[in-house]
């Protein structure tokens, strides 16, 4: 492990030291250079040292402006001027006389030479054609090395001591130069505040100047580039030393330092002679070459570790070898291998990186997309920026150039650790969050908003008194407005401006309220703090509160997504509970499902405790739960937790995160918090309703289906056996029964008929006659008598029968050739057997005991068969006690007698007619009751063969 990993106080150490010695050095140049003199003018290089002592006629051919920022024009002169410095003669370049006056005397005597000047007062190149009589020895003559005067700052030091645009500076404190920067290095070495003599030439007279200097010798060029310089200085220190641990971190910090130091220090004058200004040059340059190698160096660490390529090694080793060879050259002054190093690097630099970049994961390019573009726009706007400035003339070695492209490439440069610093932020990396809270943001806009707008109010109103207005000459005459022909006085035209000032400033301040307004409005709808009508808010909840009935979908979502909206919220979720334990539904705006499932299954039951613990509390802040529970709702986002009470009963907990304005919650949200937690517990009571009454009708659905299955499944026409007539009937009291009857065929001329009553009624009784009923059709493919059927069935159905529950059971087997009938009665109600010879009605009672109360032979034993003739007109009544038992009113019972009467009054209807008899007379019997029991009837008649 790194030594800094182990002890990232060490690198602190280090780190912190090094970049205090390197901006402190810094500084002390900025202000030595600041503190320093100045002239306050502006001189440059003369092209050449042939002055013109006397005017000589010439024709002008053309002319080429040098400086393009001076105003001063030649205005056409035909001639060449006193003080106008001659450069070539017939495209000759000549600095001494002699050497003009050899080759004037190679000429023809009537030659005509074409001669180029420099005009030191226009700073301009102009080109004459004229005799070579007229260029006679007396015409010029030469001059030491000399600097022209291109700009004097009005009202300054050289404008005091009447130093004008086009004088010639021959020397400074009687000391000579070779160009203009040592001539400047003279001058920024006398004391501010002291007199400095300045000799000049103007028009072939020396002139004596006495400029008392200034003080303030700082340049707006190197304020930007330095404050620059130092913008990467402060990314770096804060990255390298708030995460040490981190090898990107550590070079991030040692490159930024780098590039800072490099321009804090990159347009210092470079006048001091003494150790001071020779150890700022040796880390200049230091710094300079090692910026390539530590920013090839951080991209293979940064956003992402790149630890795969293997040739990645040999490349740093590389990067950071050929700076050390082209550094030690360069001390001695040969800037030659500083090119030729740069220029080395910036192509491995470049090659590196787009392998990098084509070999580079998607993670990474998409973690490094910022950076990367940041730095393309960088490097591409600046060489088009200085390409622009080239092609129209701007770039020039002048004040004013220099501070438009220092403005340029500092802007665009610091845009470089911005974009580190936001990656850093936005993704959390290197285990950083440098997001500035929204709310903040929004302070910091709406009051830049607020002051420019001020500022530019201020301007516009200041500037208004001094407007010409030019009014028409209009005079106001008590109610009447006169056109004048004549100039109003002044008086009547100074309070006529006035007042239309006066309404030009109303103008201007309605207009600056209409115009903040609404930028304000721009800003608040960026920034998520669009005020909303909590009134409105509450309606519209609930809106959707009531046309939402779904407690686990609909309600849920529709809370969440429309609270979310309101209050533009980050997170929000609702967890809805049944008997105030029982989680039954939920829903979440802003985080993913996945990271809500896990939050809700931990967190449920933890807060339903808490809340129940609390009941005076409907609101609880993350910040104070318990340490268990707190992790959750903190990495979920959530800050504030709403109980939902309703009756006193916990139906529901509404989780609420910050604001997307990440502005603190107010006392008015807390207020309509607390409505929406009430609405929100009346459309959950709703709800929970809704839900019954929706399950009420799926059941009884069910039944419904259940009960035409049922009805469906018992036997829907009557047998046509020769000898008998028979009709049946089942009515269940509820949407099912455990009634049953049932038709078994066997032979030809016989029929079974099988009534059954199951104990209970409903779903269940309705389960077990069906179950009963396959039983018995399954068992009557055996040719079984009505006991026999009864014992098998008894002992198929002992074993799924609850304790509980039975079945009873009446069989009757007709046998219609011989009219004999057998049959069997387990525990069911009597046979009514009507005899027709006699018109008497009797009960036929068998004794048997009710299927499924026993498996042992007692069953057996009890159950018995008998067998009777009967005669044509005979009827056997089959009925469950439903029928008997049925009661109106008052509680009586239909009984046994009536049945007797029934049967003996229809004795010569057909079986259908007489069923139905005798359920209508049931029917009138128990009007106006609810029917409580099953009727079953089963009618056999006895007819003629």
């Amino acid at each position: 492990m790194n030594l800094f990993e182990e002890r990232p106080n060490h690198f602190r150490i280090l780190f912190g030291a090094v970049a205090a010695l390197l901006v402190i050095l810094a500084f002390v140049n900025f202000f030595r250079d600041a503190a320093s003199s100045t002239d306050e003018n502006r001189f440059r290089d003369t092209r050449g040292n042939l002055y013109v002592t006397r005017n000589i006629a010439a024709q002008p051919i053309s002319s080429i402006a040098v400086d393009a920022t001076n105003p001063i024009t030649s205005g056409g002169q035909d001639s060449i001027l006193v003080g106008d410095i001659i450069e070539s003669v017939d495209d000759e370049f000549f600095n001494y006389a002699e050497d003009l006056q050899d080759f004037l005397a190679t000429q023809a005597d009537d030659a005509v030479l074409e001669v180029g000047v420099f005009r030191t007062i226009t700073a301009e190149r102009l080109f004459y054609t004229l005799p070579i009589a007229n260029l006679s020895d007396s015409t010029y003559r030469t001059i030491p090395i000399s600097v022209y005067i291109v700009e004097v700052t009005e009202g300054g030091a050289s404008d005091r001591a009447d130093i004008r645009v086009g004088d010639l500076v021959l020397r400074i404190n009687n000391q000579s130069f070779k160009d203009r920067h040592e001539a400047d290095k003279i001058m920024r070495f006398a004391r501010a505040g002291k007199s400095i003599n300045y000799e000049i030439l103007r028009n072939n007279q020396i002139l004596s100047k006495n400029v008392i200097l200034a003080t303030i010798g700082i340049q707006l060029a190197t304020v930007l580039v330095f404050l620059c310089g130092l913008l990467f200085v402060a990314s770096g220190a804060f990255i390298a030393l708030q995460r040490p641990r981190y090898i990107a971190a550590r070079l991030i910090g040692w490159g930024f330092l780098s590039i800072g130091f490099f321009l804090m220090v990159f347009y210092q004058s470079g006048k001091f002679d003494d150790w001071v200004q020779s150890f700022t040059n040796f880390l200049k340059l230091a710094s300079f070459l090692m910026i390539l190698p530590l920013s090839l160096h951080i991209s293979f660490h940064f956003p992402q570790e790149r630890i795969n390529e293997n040739w990645r090694k040999w490349v740093l080793l590389v990067a950071y070898l050929l700076p050390m060879l082209f550094f030690v050259p360069s001390l001695w002054g040969n800037l030659n291998f500083v090119q030729i190093g740069t220029i080395t690097i910036l192509i491995l630099f470049i090659v590196t990186v787009i392998i990098l970049w084509k070999y580079s994961s998607k993670e990474y390019k998409k973690l490094n997309r910022i950076v990367n573009r940041t730095g393309w726009f960088v490097a591409l706007f600046n060489v088009a920026f200085m390409i622009f400035m080239l092609y129209t003339g701007m770039l020039d070695n002048n004040d004013r150039s220099l501070l438009i492209f220092s403005m340029a490439f500092s802007f665009s440069l610091a845009l470089i650790p911005l974009a580190y610093l936001y990656t850093i932020g936005h993704y959390r990396l290197l285990d950083m969050d440098l997001r500035v809270r929204r709310n903040i943001q929004y302070n910091i806009v709406s009051i830049i908003w607020l002051l420019a707008l001020v500022f530019i109010l201020f301007n516009v109103l200041a500037s208004l008194p001094g407007i010409d207005l030019d009014l028409p000459n209009v005079k106001f005459e008590g109610a009447s407005i006169e056109i004048m022909d004549q100039p109003l006085d002044p008086e009547e035209k100074n309070a006529m401006e006035k007042g239309v000032i006066i309404l030009i400033t109303i103008a201007l301040l309605w207009f600056f309220l209409r115009t903040r307004r609404r930028g304000q409005q721009i800003i608040d709808k960026k920034f998520d703090r669009t005020e909303y009508d909590y009134r409105r808010a509450t309606t519209e909840l609930g809106e959707v509160m009531n046309a939402q009935f779904a407690v686990q979908e609909d309600l849920a979502e529709g809370i969440v997504n429309k609270l979310a909206e309101l209050m533009q919220l980050r997170q929000v979720g609702v967890i809805f509970f049944r008997n105030e334990n029982e989680s039954c539904g939920s829903a979440v705006y802003g985080i993913s499902e996945e990271k809500w499932a896990g939050f809700h299954q931990n967190i449920d039951q933890q807060m339903i405790r808490l809340i129940q613990r609390n009941r005076a509390d409907y609101r609880f802040s993350a910040d104070y739960l318990p340490e268990d529970i707190q992790g959750p709702f903190i990495d979920a986002g959530f800050r504030h937790i709403i109980a939902i009470r309703s009756k006193n009963r916990l139906v529901g907990v509404l989780v609420v995160g910050e604001k997307r304005s990440e502005s603190p919650f107010n006392k008015e949200d807390l207020v309509f918090l607390a409505a929406v937690s009430k609405q929100t517990a009346v459309a959950i009571e709703n709800a929970f309703l809704y839900e019954e009454r929706a399950e009420q009708q799926r059941l009884r659905h069910e039944l419904e289906i259940a009960r035409r299955i049922q009805i469906s499944s018992l036997p829907q026409t009557h047998p046509k056996i020769d000898g008998l007539d028979i009709a049946g009937i089942s009515i269940p009291a509820q949407e099912v029964g455990g009634d049953y009857f049932d038709y078994l065929n066997g032979k030809v001329g016989e029929i079974m008929v099988v009534v059954g009553d199951v104990s209970g009624k409903g779903t269940s009784a309705a389960f077990y006659m069906s179950k009963v009923q396959g039983i018995m059709r399954s068992l009557s493919h055996f040719g079984l008598t009505p006991r026999e059927l009864f014992i098998r069935a008894n002992q198929l159905l002992i074993n799924d029968l609850e304790k509980q529950s039975f079945i009873t059971a009446v069989g009757a087997s007709f046998k219609a050739e011989q009219r004999r009938l057998h049959f069997a009665r387990a525990g069911h109600s009597p046979v009514f057997y009507y005899k027709a010879k006699t018109g008497d009605v009797s009960m036929l009672t068998p004794k048997g005991m009710g299927l499924g109360l026993t498996g042992s032979s007692r069953f057996e034993n009890l159950l018995e068969e008998e067998e009777i003739a009967y005669e044509t007109g005979d009827i056997f009544l089959f009925i469950t006690d439903g029928i008997t038992e049925a009661h109106n009113i008052t509680g009586d019972e239909f009984g046994d007698e009536q049945l007797f009467d029934l049967l003996s009054e229809s004795s010569n209807n057909s079986a259908k007619r007489i069923r139905d008899h005798i359920i209508a007379a049931v029917n009138r019997f128990s009007e106006n009751t609810h029917q409580h029991d099953d009727l079953t009837i089963v009618v056999v008649k006895a007819t003629d063969a």
